[in-house]
Protein backbone atom coordinates (compact mmCIF):
# COMPACT_ATOMS: atom_id res chain seq x y z
CA UNK A 1 0.00 0.00 0.00
CA UNK A 2 1.41 3.58 -0.83
CA UNK A 3 1.78 5.78 2.06
CA UNK A 4 -0.41 8.76 2.31
CA UNK A 5 2.60 11.02 2.00
CA UNK A 6 3.40 9.06 -1.73
CA UNK A 7 -0.55 9.81 -2.86
CA UNK A 8 -0.39 13.51 -1.34
CA UNK A 9 3.48 14.55 -2.36
CA UNK A 10 2.54 15.00 -6.22
CA UNK A 11 -0.71 17.20 -5.80
CA UNK A 12 1.38 19.32 -3.41
CA UNK A 13 4.29 19.48 -5.52
CA UNK A 14 2.63 20.94 -8.86
CA UNK A 15 0.83 23.33 -6.46
CA UNK A 16 4.52 24.70 -5.54
CA UNK A 17 5.25 24.65 -8.95
CA UNK A 18 1.93 26.74 -10.06
CA UNK A 19 2.89 28.67 -7.54
CA UNK A 20 -0.78 28.17 -5.70
CA UNK A 21 0.83 26.78 -2.97
CA UNK A 22 2.35 29.99 0.07
CA UNK A 23 4.23 29.04 2.53
CA UNK A 24 2.84 30.71 5.86
CA UNK A 25 5.20 33.62 6.71
CA UNK A 26 6.37 34.26 9.78
CA UNK A 27 7.09 38.10 11.12
CA UNK A 28 8.25 39.50 14.26
CA UNK A 29 5.84 41.76 15.40
CA UNK A 30 6.74 45.85 15.78
CA UNK A 31 7.53 45.90 19.67
CA UNK A 32 8.64 48.89 21.47
CA UNK A 33 12.12 48.62 23.58
CA UNK A 34 11.60 49.14 27.11
CA UNK A 35 14.43 49.71 29.93
CA UNK A 36 13.58 47.83 32.85
CA UNK A 37 16.27 48.83 36.16
CA UNK A 38 16.88 48.29 39.55
CA UNK A 39 19.03 49.18 42.17
CA UNK A 40 20.70 47.88 45.62
CA UNK A 41 18.98 44.26 45.87
CA UNK A 42 20.81 44.34 49.01
CA UNK A 43 20.60 40.00 49.72
CA UNK A 44 16.78 39.94 49.06
CA UNK A 45 16.47 37.21 46.96
CA UNK A 46 12.80 36.77 48.77
CA UNK A 47 10.45 38.93 50.53
CA UNK A 48 11.34 39.09 54.28
CA UNK A 49 8.80 40.46 57.05
CA UNK A 50 6.28 39.86 59.08
CA UNK A 51 3.70 42.59 57.39
CA UNK A 52 1.40 41.26 54.88
CA UNK A 53 0.97 41.66 51.65
CA UNK A 54 4.87 40.47 51.84
CA UNK A 55 6.36 42.64 48.63
CA UNK A 56 9.74 42.03 46.71
CA UNK A 57 11.66 38.93 45.43
CA UNK A 58 13.47 37.94 42.29
CA UNK A 59 11.31 34.91 41.62
CA UNK A 60 8.05 37.68 41.37
CA UNK A 61 10.28 40.55 39.46
CA UNK A 62 11.08 37.27 36.28
CA UNK A 63 7.24 36.93 37.04
CA UNK A 64 6.99 40.74 35.44
CA UNK A 65 9.43 40.42 33.38
CA UNK A 66 8.17 37.43 30.80
CA UNK A 67 4.83 39.40 31.11
CA UNK A 68 6.45 42.59 29.60
CA UNK A 69 8.44 40.99 27.32
CA UNK A 70 5.05 39.70 25.75
CA UNK A 71 4.52 43.38 24.26
CA UNK A 72 7.96 44.80 24.73
CA UNK A 73 11.95 44.29 23.60
CA UNK A 74 13.71 44.90 27.17
CA UNK A 75 17.13 45.86 27.82
CA UNK A 76 17.43 45.14 31.51
CA UNK A 77 19.93 46.66 33.61
CA UNK A 78 20.67 46.17 37.28
CA UNK A 79 22.33 48.93 39.92
CA UNK A 80 24.59 47.80 42.52
CA UNK A 81 24.90 46.20 45.77
CA UNK A 82 23.81 42.50 45.17
CA UNK A 83 24.11 42.23 48.75
CA UNK A 84 24.62 44.01 52.12
CA UNK A 85 27.10 42.78 53.51
CA UNK A 86 30.57 39.67 53.22
CA UNK A 87 30.16 36.98 54.99
CA UNK A 88 29.72 33.33 53.20
CA UNK A 89 26.06 33.82 53.25
CA UNK A 90 26.51 36.94 51.51
CA UNK A 91 28.64 35.37 49.01
CA UNK A 92 25.98 32.15 48.38
CA UNK A 93 23.66 35.21 48.14
CA UNK A 94 25.83 37.06 45.01
CA UNK A 95 26.10 33.89 42.93
CA UNK A 96 22.80 33.16 43.41
CA UNK A 97 21.28 36.38 42.20
CA UNK A 98 24.20 36.14 39.51
CA UNK A 99 22.51 32.84 38.39
CA UNK A 100 19.07 34.79 38.68
CA UNK A 101 20.07 37.58 36.56
CA UNK A 102 21.65 35.18 33.96
CA UNK A 103 18.09 33.28 33.26
CA UNK A 104 16.45 36.45 33.22
CA UNK A 105 18.89 37.55 30.67
CA UNK A 106 20.30 40.86 32.17
CA UNK A 107 22.49 43.03 29.84
CA UNK A 108 24.29 45.20 32.55
CA UNK A 109 25.25 45.20 35.99
CA UNK A 110 26.96 47.96 37.58
CA UNK A 111 29.05 47.29 41.12
CA UNK A 112 28.03 49.25 44.11
CA UNK A 113 30.15 49.99 47.10
CA UNK A 114 28.87 46.77 49.07
CA UNK A 115 29.39 44.47 46.00
CA UNK A 116 33.38 45.77 46.69
CA UNK A 117 33.41 44.30 50.09
CA UNK A 118 33.30 40.41 48.87
CA UNK A 119 36.58 41.22 47.37
CA UNK A 120 38.37 41.42 44.03
CA UNK A 121 38.97 37.69 43.72
CA UNK A 122 35.55 36.92 44.82
CA UNK A 123 34.09 39.42 42.53
CA UNK A 124 36.26 38.15 39.69
CA UNK A 125 34.68 34.80 39.69
CA UNK A 126 31.18 36.36 40.04
CA UNK A 127 31.96 38.43 36.40
CA UNK A 128 32.89 35.12 34.44
CA UNK A 129 29.64 33.66 36.07
CA UNK A 130 27.74 36.63 34.73
CA UNK A 131 26.24 36.11 31.17
CA UNK A 132 26.13 40.02 30.64
CA UNK A 133 28.71 42.62 31.16
CA UNK A 134 29.57 43.73 34.53
CA UNK A 135 30.78 47.52 34.74
CA UNK A 136 32.33 49.93 37.08
CA UNK A 137 34.51 51.85 34.91
CA UNK A 138 36.08 54.62 37.13
CA UNK A 139 37.62 51.83 39.45
CA UNK A 140 41.05 51.30 39.31
CA UNK A 141 43.67 48.39 40.13
CA UNK A 142 46.94 48.85 39.88
CA UNK A 143 46.36 52.22 38.06
CA UNK A 144 44.12 50.01 35.24
CA UNK A 145 40.24 50.06 35.26
CA UNK A 146 39.40 46.85 37.53
CA UNK A 147 35.88 46.72 34.94
CA UNK A 148 34.79 47.78 31.98
CA UNK A 149 33.00 51.52 31.63
CA UNK A 150 30.49 50.26 28.93
CA UNK A 151 29.29 48.05 26.99
CA UNK A 152 26.74 48.59 23.14
CA UNK A 153 24.09 46.06 22.99
CA UNK A 154 21.49 45.84 20.07
CA UNK A 155 17.77 45.82 20.47
CA UNK A 156 15.03 45.34 18.48
CA UNK A 157 12.68 48.65 18.61
CA UNK A 158 9.77 48.90 16.25
CA UNK A 159 11.26 46.44 14.02
CA UNK A 160 14.52 48.47 13.90
CA UNK A 161 17.81 47.42 15.24
CA UNK A 162 18.89 50.33 17.63
CA UNK A 163 22.30 50.32 19.60
CA UNK A 164 22.17 51.12 23.51
CA UNK A 165 25.26 52.31 25.32
CA UNK A 166 25.15 51.17 28.76
CA UNK A 167 28.02 53.08 31.25
CA UNK A 168 28.60 52.04 34.52
CA UNK A 169 30.57 54.05 37.09
CA UNK A 170 30.11 54.64 41.28
CA UNK A 171 30.53 58.14 43.13
CA UNK A 172 34.07 58.97 44.52
CA UNK A 173 32.79 59.32 47.73
CA UNK A 174 32.72 55.44 48.35
CA UNK A 175 36.31 55.41 47.75
CA UNK A 176 37.85 55.17 51.14
CA UNK A 177 35.23 52.13 51.69
CA UNK A 178 36.54 50.02 48.61
CA UNK A 179 40.07 50.67 49.55
CA UNK A 180 39.39 49.46 52.97
CA UNK A 181 39.04 45.79 51.81
CA UNK A 182 40.81 46.20 48.55
CA UNK A 183 43.60 48.60 49.48
CA UNK A 184 44.79 47.97 45.43
CA UNK A 185 42.10 49.46 44.29
CA UNK A 186 41.05 53.69 43.62
CA UNK A 187 38.29 55.32 42.60
CA UNK A 188 38.47 58.66 39.85
CA UNK A 189 36.21 60.63 39.85
CA UNK A 190 32.80 59.67 37.84
CA UNK A 191 32.90 63.13 36.29
CA UNK A 192 36.71 62.61 35.14
CA UNK A 193 36.25 59.54 33.92
CA UNK A 194 33.25 60.64 31.28
CA UNK A 195 35.34 63.41 29.93
CA UNK A 196 38.08 60.88 29.29
CA UNK A 197 35.33 58.75 27.31
CA UNK A 198 33.00 62.00 26.41
CA UNK A 199 34.15 61.80 22.27
CA UNK A 200 33.51 57.75 22.11
CA UNK A 201 30.33 57.87 24.32
CA UNK A 202 28.89 60.64 22.23
CA UNK A 203 29.30 58.75 18.98
CA UNK A 204 28.52 55.56 20.34
CA UNK A 205 24.49 54.54 20.63
CA UNK A 206 21.45 55.16 19.20
CA UNK A 207 19.99 55.51 22.83
CA UNK A 208 23.04 56.19 25.85
CA UNK A 209 22.49 54.95 29.83
CA UNK A 210 23.97 55.60 32.77
CA UNK A 211 24.23 53.41 35.39
CA UNK A 212 25.57 55.37 38.47
CA UNK A 213 25.82 54.34 41.74
CA UNK A 214 25.54 57.27 43.41
CA UNK A 215 22.77 60.02 44.96
CA UNK A 216 20.14 61.64 42.69
CA UNK A 217 22.34 65.04 43.48
CA UNK A 218 25.18 63.62 41.88
CA UNK A 219 23.41 62.53 39.13
CA UNK A 220 21.65 65.44 38.10
CA UNK A 221 25.30 67.12 37.98
CA UNK A 222 26.58 64.46 35.88
CA UNK A 223 23.23 64.98 33.10
CA UNK A 224 24.20 68.66 33.76
CA UNK A 225 28.16 68.31 32.42
CA UNK A 226 27.60 65.29 30.25
CA UNK A 227 24.01 65.81 28.67
CA UNK A 228 24.10 63.16 26.33
CA UNK A 229 22.37 60.64 28.30
CA UNK A 230 18.87 59.53 27.69
CA UNK A 231 18.84 57.65 31.17
CA UNK A 232 20.87 58.21 34.25
CA UNK A 233 19.90 55.34 37.09
CA UNK A 234 20.88 56.59 40.11
CA UNK A 235 21.12 54.51 43.07
CA UNK A 236 21.13 55.28 47.48
CA UNK A 237 17.63 56.63 47.31
CA UNK A 238 15.89 54.71 50.02
CA UNK A 239 13.48 52.10 50.26
CA UNK A 240 10.94 52.78 47.09
CA UNK A 241 11.05 54.67 43.63
CA UNK A 242 11.23 58.56 43.61
CA UNK A 243 10.11 61.21 41.21
CA UNK A 244 11.64 61.37 38.05
CA UNK A 245 13.45 64.46 37.10
CA UNK A 246 14.52 65.65 33.45
CA UNK A 247 17.55 67.75 33.39
CA UNK A 248 17.89 68.69 28.92
CA UNK A 249 17.24 65.30 27.42
CA UNK A 250 18.33 63.34 30.32
CA UNK A 251 15.68 61.33 32.68
CA UNK A 252 16.87 60.72 36.18
CA UNK A 253 15.40 57.59 37.91
CA UNK A 254 15.81 55.41 40.68
CA UNK A 255 13.26 52.57 41.46
CA UNK A 256 13.66 51.80 45.45
CA UNK A 257 16.54 49.30 46.67
CA UNK A 258 15.61 45.75 48.38
CA UNK A 259 14.17 44.43 45.42
CA UNK A 260 10.60 45.80 45.97
CA UNK A 261 10.26 47.46 42.72
CA UNK A 262 11.04 47.45 39.16
CA UNK A 263 11.70 50.39 37.19
CA UNK A 264 10.22 50.88 33.16
CA UNK A 265 11.20 53.35 31.30
CA UNK A 266 9.72 53.40 28.07
CA UNK A 267 11.27 54.62 24.64
CA UNK A 268 9.97 57.13 21.69
CA UNK A 269 8.95 55.36 18.80
CA UNK A 270 11.19 56.96 16.12
CA UNK A 271 14.73 58.55 16.36
CA UNK A 272 15.92 60.54 17.56
CA UNK A 273 14.85 59.02 20.57
CA UNK A 274 14.07 60.08 23.97
CA UNK A 275 12.33 58.26 27.18
CA UNK A 276 8.62 58.95 26.99
CA UNK A 277 7.53 57.40 29.89
CA UNK A 278 9.10 56.36 32.88
CA UNK A 279 6.84 53.78 35.62
CA UNK A 280 7.33 51.95 38.99
CA UNK A 281 5.75 48.10 39.67
CA UNK A 282 5.57 47.30 43.46
CA UNK A 283 6.07 43.38 43.56
CA UNK A 284 3.26 42.44 45.84
CA UNK A 285 1.89 39.08 45.60
CA UNK A 286 -0.11 39.39 42.31
CA UNK A 287 3.03 38.31 40.88
CA UNK A 288 3.15 34.33 41.69
CA UNK A 289 7.15 33.31 42.13
CA UNK A 290 8.97 32.15 38.31
CA UNK A 291 9.63 28.47 38.46
CA UNK A 292 12.80 28.51 37.23
CA UNK A 293 13.96 31.51 39.45
CA UNK A 294 12.53 29.95 42.03
CA UNK A 295 14.01 26.85 41.65
CA UNK A 296 17.47 28.60 41.77
CA UNK A 297 15.97 30.06 45.03
CA UNK A 298 15.86 26.57 46.29
CA UNK A 299 18.95 25.73 45.38
CA UNK A 300 20.43 28.50 47.44
CA UNK A 301 18.56 27.47 50.77
CA UNK A 302 19.95 23.83 50.02
CA UNK A 303 24.02 25.35 49.97
CA UNK A 304 23.04 27.44 53.31
CA UNK A 305 22.14 24.05 55.33
CA UNK A 306 24.28 21.67 53.56
CA UNK A 307 26.95 24.42 54.55
CA UNK A 308 25.28 24.20 58.51
CA UNK A 309 25.72 28.34 58.31
CA UNK A 310 23.31 28.13 61.46
CA UNK A 311 26.60 26.76 63.18
CA UNK A 312 28.95 29.25 62.01
CA UNK A 313 26.81 32.61 63.65
CA UNK A 314 28.92 34.58 65.88
CA UNK A 315 27.37 34.45 69.61
CA UNK A 316 28.67 36.74 72.35
CA UNK A 317 28.31 36.38 76.23
CA UNK A 318 24.40 37.50 77.21
CA UNK A 319 23.57 40.29 78.48
CA UNK A 320 22.83 39.10 82.17
CA UNK A 321 24.97 36.30 82.94
CA UNK A 322 22.39 34.20 82.28
CA UNK A 323 21.11 30.87 80.68
CA UNK A 324 18.24 30.59 78.83
CA UNK A 325 15.52 27.72 80.08
CA UNK A 326 13.05 27.79 77.38
CA UNK A 327 9.58 29.46 77.39
CA UNK A 328 8.16 26.33 79.10
CA UNK A 329 9.70 26.65 82.18
CA UNK A 330 8.02 30.03 82.95
CA UNK A 331 4.42 28.02 82.88
CA UNK A 332 4.73 26.90 86.86
CA UNK A 333 4.79 30.19 88.01
CA UNK A 334 3.40 32.66 85.12
CA UNK A 335 0.63 30.30 83.53
CA UNK A 336 -1.54 32.35 82.29
CA UNK A 337 1.08 34.29 80.87
CA UNK A 338 2.37 31.27 79.01
CA UNK A 339 -1.15 30.11 77.62
CA UNK A 340 -1.38 33.39 76.53
CA UNK A 341 1.48 33.16 74.73
CA UNK A 342 0.76 30.02 73.04
CA UNK A 343 -1.84 31.55 71.17
CA UNK A 344 0.24 34.41 69.57
CA UNK A 345 1.50 34.08 66.54
CA UNK A 346 5.19 34.28 68.06
CA UNK A 347 4.55 30.71 69.61
CA UNK A 348 4.50 29.39 65.87
CA UNK A 349 7.28 31.50 64.60
CA UNK A 350 9.66 28.75 63.34
CA UNK A 351 7.42 26.81 61.59
CA UNK A 352 6.39 29.40 59.19
CA UNK A 353 9.99 29.30 58.19
CA UNK A 354 9.69 25.61 57.96
CA UNK A 355 6.93 26.35 56.06
CA UNK A 356 8.96 28.15 52.89
CA UNK A 357 12.35 26.26 53.61
CA UNK A 358 13.72 29.03 55.56
CA UNK A 359 14.33 27.25 58.73
CA UNK A 360 18.41 27.17 58.17
CA UNK A 361 19.14 30.33 57.03
CA UNK A 362 20.54 32.31 59.86
CA UNK A 363 19.32 35.69 58.59
CA UNK A 364 15.60 34.47 58.89
CA UNK A 365 15.99 32.13 62.09
CA UNK A 366 17.54 34.76 64.60
CA UNK A 367 14.00 36.68 64.66
CA UNK A 368 11.95 33.34 64.39
CA UNK A 369 14.10 31.69 68.03
CA UNK A 370 15.53 32.45 71.33
CA UNK A 371 19.06 33.65 71.39
CA UNK A 372 20.62 32.88 68.55
CA UNK A 373 23.20 35.44 68.91
CA UNK A 374 24.20 34.80 72.48
CA UNK A 375 26.51 31.58 73.66
CA UNK A 376 23.46 28.98 74.90
CA UNK A 377 21.02 30.10 72.30
CA UNK A 378 19.34 28.34 69.71
CA UNK A 379 20.98 26.30 67.47
CA UNK A 380 19.10 24.01 65.38
CA UNK A 381 15.44 22.32 66.03
CA UNK A 382 17.04 18.90 66.94
CA UNK A 383 19.50 20.47 69.06
CA UNK A 384 17.23 23.44 70.91
CA UNK A 385 13.74 22.48 70.17
CA UNK A 386 12.84 24.37 73.95
CA UNK A 387 14.43 27.44 72.05
CA UNK A 388 12.69 27.55 68.59
CA UNK A 389 9.79 29.73 68.06
CA UNK A 390 9.70 33.71 69.26
CA UNK A 391 9.76 32.72 73.16
CA UNK A 392 9.43 35.00 76.70
CA UNK A 393 13.22 34.95 76.52
CA UNK A 394 13.47 37.08 73.44
CA UNK A 395 11.68 39.66 75.01
CA UNK A 396 12.66 39.02 78.90
CA UNK A 397 16.04 38.07 78.68
CA UNK A 398 17.67 34.50 79.51
CA UNK A 399 15.72 33.21 82.65
CA UNK A 400 17.75 30.34 83.60
CA UNK A 401 19.05 32.17 86.86
CA UNK A 402 15.27 33.44 87.49
CA UNK A 403 14.03 29.90 87.48
CA UNK A 404 16.01 29.05 90.29
CA UNK A 405 16.33 32.29 92.24
CA UNK A 406 13.31 34.96 91.00
CA UNK A 407 13.85 37.36 93.78
CA UNK A 408 17.41 37.60 93.58
CA UNK A 409 17.66 37.40 89.57
CA UNK A 410 14.38 39.38 88.58
CA UNK A 411 14.20 40.28 84.59
CA UNK A 412 13.17 42.77 82.79
CA UNK A 413 9.64 44.30 81.43
CA UNK A 414 8.63 44.12 78.12
CA UNK A 415 8.58 47.16 76.35
CA UNK A 416 8.99 49.04 72.52
CA UNK A 417 12.99 48.13 72.57
CA UNK A 418 12.38 44.91 73.45
CA UNK A 419 10.76 44.68 69.61
CA UNK A 420 12.84 46.86 67.81
CA UNK A 421 15.47 44.30 66.97
CA UNK A 422 13.59 42.42 64.74
CA UNK A 423 10.58 44.87 64.20
CA UNK A 424 12.74 47.10 62.13
CA UNK A 425 11.08 49.15 59.30
CA UNK A 426 12.60 47.00 56.48
CA UNK A 427 10.74 44.03 57.97
CA UNK A 428 7.82 45.89 59.51
CA UNK A 429 6.63 48.37 57.88
CA UNK A 430 4.78 50.48 59.99
CA UNK A 431 5.14 48.53 62.80
CA UNK A 432 3.64 50.74 66.31
CA UNK A 433 4.18 48.82 69.84
CA UNK A 434 0.94 49.77 71.21
CA UNK A 435 -1.12 48.55 68.35
CA UNK A 436 0.95 45.15 68.37
CA UNK A 437 0.90 44.97 72.14
CA UNK A 438 -2.41 43.95 71.75
CA UNK A 439 -2.19 40.95 70.18
CA UNK A 440 0.41 39.37 73.08
CA UNK A 441 -1.08 41.68 75.87
CA UNK A 442 -0.14 39.95 79.31
CA UNK A 443 1.45 40.99 82.67
CA UNK A 444 4.86 41.20 81.74
CA UNK A 445 4.40 45.30 79.46
CA UNK A 446 7.14 47.80 80.80
CA UNK A 447 5.01 50.71 82.37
Amino acid sequence: MRSKWAVLGLPLLTLIVLGMYQPRETTARAMPLAVVFGSEINGYLTPCGCSKPMVGGIPRRATLLKQLAQNHTLLKLENGDLTKASGRQDELKAETLIEMLNEMGYDALNLGKYDFQLGMDYLRSLQRLFKGAMLCGNVLEGGNPAFDAYTLVEKRHQNRTVRVLIVGLISETHADALRNRNPQLSVIPARQKLEELRTQIETMGDVRVLLFYGTAQEAEQLAQAHPYFHLIVYANGGDGPLPTKQVGQTRLVFAGNDAKFVGIAHLSENAPYEITRVESTRLTEDFQDDPQVMAIQLSYLARVEAENLLALVPRRPTLNGSAFAGSRACMPCHSEDYRIWQRTAHAKAMQTLVAVKHDKDPECVVCHVVGMEFEGGFQSIEKTPTLKDVGCESCHGPAKLHTQDPEKHRLGKAGSQSCMSCHVPAHSPGFDFETYWKKIEHGFKKD
